[in-house]
């Protein structure tokens, strides 16, 4: 593995980056350095311009404004096709195709097909330990296979700069631990290496500095003796203040809602967990991805295989009517194929149906007039198509729509991501007033900005177990970060100590 025709000093110069998409401001003047033989971290909270940053680098989206250098010299889109690899969460390649021909896809030259690997190529194969698979169909072979497929095809076309966008989530310890070591052995060899995480632990352990995103600049690098858990956790929440006064701080003694006991995943992301939600009260889980957060969250609303013992409003069996749920993708909570006005009343029953069932035309416009206005949802009008609002707008509808049915208990995934601030607001606000009107409201979070801002309880999940439940009300928004953060530390997959020790 080399870094050929890079001189070994200056690797890849942000100065000045911007990337401005209508109105929303992704990128606002970012300045950031990665140097090779080194591995630097990247974490920001949601919408801090990541993701965009990435595709930048990787030739995916052009920016609006700034400069690139890579040792020196101008980067340019074709440096950023052929020469910038992102390893993804999920590989980016093709699932029908060997693991081979994922590797030579795209350097056939003139010839149709390419039935033989080149000896470097193999030589790549045989390093990265996919060699015995060359000839299985990707989507045959494991998930941390599959990520090493596509760090051997970016090998094979000489990429300088390697992308790792949240690697690891799915993959177990072992798997992990060769990612990291892999991922070391790159910078080593001289490449220039980006980890973006939410996982502090990991990178704390693996980076040399850590870059904190906020608002689309670089806030602070962190490195050193500085480089901690509890550090990083604090920078990413510097001057946040409430944008609704924060969840309610009265004390919740009203009846329990939803009980779990001895509650575990049939797949094991989490196990023997043991929580109660009272009526009144918003309480979230978090957890980065892996922890068994996501998955506890939604096996509540019925979308994850789980067994134990739930109890809803006293009576033991698991969600029914009584769950209303909106996933972390908003499309997955709209129907795309039908209006806004009909979005918003068509999880409704007798409230809008008439003798034999027939639909009121009448009540269902007054029902969805009612809740456009209720939830503050902007559009041109209730006969518009879904796709005419904008992101913010489309989340309001999709937990109005949930909110309009009245389930005395609401799973939300991220409520709010991907929208606007002042969205934000209003989305805090409805679910403050849901919560005080007799409901519960359990959410999954990854930011603790918005633990902040809409709970008043927080419980951590750890390597599938929960955690005693945080009083939000009770800290402020740096205390509660560094208190999540000291929950949420678990193994370290692949510390530097074992990648530099273990051999391919």
């Amino acid at each position: 593995m080399s870094a050929s025709g890079f001189a070994a000093g200056r690797g890849v110069e942000i100065r000045g980056l911007r990337k401005v998409y209508g109105d929303t401001i992704a990128l606002d003047e970012l300045d950031l350095w990665a140097r090779p033989g080194e591995i630097l971290g990247v974490v920001g909270p949601n919408g801090a311009g990541k993701s965009t940053m990435v595709k930048i680098l990787a030739g995916e989206e052009p920016a609006t404004a700034g400069e690139i250098e890579v040792d020196g010299q101008p980067w340019s889109t074709q440096f950023g096709t052929e020469r910038v690899a992102i390893v993804h969460q999920e590989a980016q390649l093709f699932p029908n195709l060997s693991v081979a021909d994922n590797i030579v896809i795209g350097r056939e030259g003139r010839r149709i097909l390419r039935r033989r690997t080149t000896a470097a190529e193999r030589a790549v194969m045989a390093d990265l330990a996919i060699s015995d698979v060359a000839n299985e169909q990707l989507q045959n072979v494991p998930l941390a296979t599959q990520q090493r497929t596509e760090i051997a095809r970016a090998l094979v076309r000489d990429a300088f700069v390697f992308l790792f966008d949240e690697p690891n989530s799915a993959l177990t310890a072992d798997e992990s631990a060769d990612l990291f070591r892999r991922m070391h052995a790159l910078a080593d060899a001289g490449h220039v290496v980006i980890l973006v995480s939410h996982r502090l632990a990991e990178i704390v352990a693996h980076c040399a500095r850590v870059a904190v995103l906020r608002d689309g600049r670089c806030r602070r690098i962190i490195e050193g003796e500085d480089l901690t858990q509890e550090v990083v956790a604090k920078e990413l929440v510097v001057g946040h203040e409430a944008t609704t006064g924060g969840a309610a701080a009265r004390d919740v003694k009203d009846a329990v809602a939803l009980e779990l006991v001895d509650w575990t995943h049939t797949r094991r992301a989490f196990s023997e967990v043991d929580l109660q939600v009272r009526s009144g009260e918003t309480v979230a889980i978090v957890g980065v991805e892996g922890s068994g957060a996501r998955e506890l969250v939604r096996s509540i609303a019925g979308f994850e295989p789980a067994r134990g013992r739930m109890t809803v409003f006293g009576s033991a069996g698991g969600p029914d009517e009584s769950t209303g749920y909106v996933a972390a993708d908003r499309t997955q909570s709209l129907f795309g194929n039908l209006t806004i006005g009909d979005n918003l009343v068509v999880r409704l029953r007798r409230e809008i149906t008439g003798f034999a069932g027939s639909l009121r035309r009448d009540r269902m416009l007054a029902k969805a007039r009612e809740a456009r206005d209720t939830y503050q949802i902007k559009a041109r009008g209730l006969g518009a198509a879904v796709a005419s609002l904008s992101g913010g707008n489309q989340q309001k509808l999709a937990i109005a729509a949930a909110m309009t049915e009245r389930p005395g208990i609401l799973v939300l995934e991220e409520p709010t991501r991907g929208v606007d601030v002042g969205s934000k607001r209003d989305i805090y606000l409805h679910m403050q007033r849901y919560a005080e009107d007799g409901h519960a409201v359990v959410i999954f979070c990854t930011e603790i900005t918005e633990v902040f801002e809409a709970a008043g309880r927080v419980h951590v999940m750890s390597d599938g177990r929960i955690s005693a439940p945080l009083q939000v009300n009770h800290t402020d928004v740096e205390s509660l970060a560094a208190d999540v953060t000291r929950l949420e530390r678990h193994h370290v997959r692949g510390s530097r100590a074992a990648s530099a020790s273990a051999t391919t």
